[in-house]
């Protein structure tokens, strides 16, 4: 572990330190009582064997400990790495145990004085990774996408579920008891293949259907009660969406449904939901397009579920505002406070947003116009 390989040098390079510095002191004082002379001629300048022997050491240490092996192993720092490993694996053997008592000790004292300094590192570490990824793209080492990627990841230490969940009003879900006819009508309009069974009440969710189960079902299979697969999983909104990742990995589910804090269902989110937040948008069986149609120069028509993020980045000049909401819809409701009416405007300093088409419970389609410059496409 680094850690561990951070102890063993430091604790390897303070050994070699005391040692030589003994060896100096020792050799300096046989060598002045053997020769006489010279040590009158140092007498007279008023320097003792200590500090003589100070001195020796760091012009050593300095030289041959220090400057030169660091600029040799800085110019052929891979093949000397290699040459020189066991040399490292013998050295963890001999010094492990001073190690591991030296970093148990630094461990107590850092919790004792500045608490858990684990999540600090943490950060640090990740601040660190999306400089030198803003970096690599800057000097041409990575493309913007692959930069992209990297900040994604990153950023996945930090976002919980509430911020990908599927609402529960965009879920098309299905009673046990539908007919196998009116499945696939359902299947087929609204371009899913997995979708959700409930129990008498649409909140009552008890399972999935999957579309090739209905197909290669056995004739004479009247509704899709004998398809559910019950298996299903429920996750809390606060969950870390890196540590979800990693459970729909082991557990090979392919959706899971978000609870609330009362146990009541708020959404869905699938496992491409979550590729997607680290490789960007690709298109599926949920995924026309965008959304986003540009009229002129100046102006272009979304829906109100259209992401802000998406639209910042595929337009330059476009610049909405951020803040605690994801869609312009979210936008347009927090500058409101209620469902607008259609024809309502919000004017930003640069924008004019119009709400086109809405119903009792949101905002539906939306046309943004830019009130001066055009509205470029970035091509990304």
């Amino acid at each position: 572990s680094p850690e561990k390989m951070l102890g063993m040098t430091l604790v390897g390079t303070n050994l070699v330190n005391v040692i030589t510095t003994e060896i100096v002191l020792l050799l300096v004082i046989a060598i002045l009582g053997k020769f006489t002379s010279i040590g009158r001629i140092i007498g007279k300048l008023s320097l003792n064997d200590a500090l003589i022997a100070t001195l020796i050491t760091t012009f050593l240490v300095l030289i041959f400990g220090e400057i030169l092996p660091k600029t040799i192993f800085r110019a052929k720092a891979e093949k000397l790495a290699l040459r020189y490993a066991y040399f490292l694996r013998f050295s963890e053997g001999i010094l492990s145990p001073i190690v591991i008592g030296v970093t148990w000790i630094t461990n107590i004292f850092m919790k004792s004085l500045a608490g858990d300094h684990q999540q600090e590192s943490e950060d640090v570490q990740r601040d660190e990774l999306r400089l030198l990824a803003t970096m690599g793209e800057q000097s041409g080492l990575i493309e913007q996408n692959q930069r992209r990627m990297i900040h994604s990841v990153l950023d996945l230490q930090q976002k919980t579920v509430e911020r990908m969940v599927v609402p529960f009003v965009k879920i098309v879900a299905v009673s046990q008891n539908t007919d196998i006819a009116t499945f696939m009508k359902i299947a087929s309009k609204s371009g899913f293949s997995r979708i959700p069974v409930y129990d008498e009440r649409i909140d009552n969710i008890i399972g999935i259907v999957n579309l090739l189960d209905v197909i290669y079902a056995e004739d004479g299979t009247q509704t899709v009660r004998s398809l559910v697969r019950h298996d299903i999983q429920f996750v809390p909104e606060s969950k870390n969406i890196s540590i979800l990742l990693k459970e729909l990995q082991k557990s090979r589910n392919t959706m899971v449904f978000v609870v609330d804090e009362y146990g009541g269902i708020i959404g869905l989110i699938t496992v491409e939901d979550l590729i997607e937040e680290i490789v960007g948008e690709f298109a599926d069986e949920r995924d026309t397009d965008l959304n986003i149609q540009q009229i002129d120069s100046k102006t272009l028509e979304c829906e109100g579920r259209t992401e802000i993020e998406t639209m910042n980045e595929l337009f330059l000049g476009l610049k909405i505002p951020s803040g605690n909401y994801e869609t312009i819809a979210g936008y347009i409701l927090s500058q409101t406070g209620t469902i607008p009416e259609k024809g309502t405007q919000i004017e930003t300093n640069q924008l004019i947003i119009t709400v086109e088409t809405v119903n009792s419970r949101s905002i539906q389609k939306v046309m943004i116009r830019r009130k001066s410059g055009n509205l470029l496409h970035s091509n990304i």
